[in-house]
């Protein structure tokens, strides 16, 4: 079938399909898409090997991290030059730098996961930056706005008169919707 061709004399419904042209056409609209033919990536949760007093941020990968995901296989390499991270509750992407180190990028808060928190509640940990020298969320402050953001998106978002109960970093809060739109959050129990 020559699509390029104009028939002078006659309309397109007279045209009569060949067999080549029916399979071209199921070829071409069966084919899977770019978007359809990525497989995601697989986040590899690495938690264990980072240092106690591990602060998020894009930063160059810690010595002792570097050294235990060795010894597992998790770093990056020729091969495979970037890889995707969860730590303790934070997505992030570890890729080579130039001095044959390993960089952590933390992932933007739209890129962030929801992991599940204690009683099944949805942990929002990885969209809250203000913590105790321990790691641990604040007991009361206010949501950040990409925070309130993804409570708006996954049906967390607190009414005026309805708090929601989620949990950061392991721990159960209270979220509760304040004048002008702002969401205080305070432990429970």
């Amino acid at each position: 079938m020559d699509f390029n061709e104009i028939n002078s004399g006659g309309s397109p419904g007279e045209y009569a399909w060949t067999q080549e042209d029916h399979d071209l056409f199921s070829r071409i609209i069966n084919e899977p898409g770019p978007s359809s033919s990525a497989v995601p990536e697989t986040a590899f949760d690495v938690s264990f090997a980072v240092p106690h007093k591990f602060s998020h941020g894009t930063q160059s990968a810690p010595g002792q991290m570097v050294e235990r995901l060795n010894h597992l296989g998790l770093l990056p390499d020729a091969d495979q030059p970037s890889m995707t991270y969860e730590i303790k509750g934070h997505r992030y992407t570890a890729a080579l730098d130039p001095s044959s180190g390993v960089r952590l990028i933390h992932n933007s808060p739209e890129d962030q996961n929801i992991g599940a928190g204690p009683a099944g509640l949805p942990d929002f940990g990885a969209f809250i930056f203000e913590t105790s020298r321990r790691g641990f969320p604040l007991p009361e402050q206010w949501a950040p706005p990409a925070l309130i953001e993804k409570l708006q998106e996954t049906g967390f978002m607190p009414s005026p008169n309805n708090t929601t109960t989620i949990a950061l970093n392991g721990r159960t809060y209270n979220a509760e919707l304040m004048q002008g739109g702002f969401v205080r959050l305070r432990r429970a129990g």
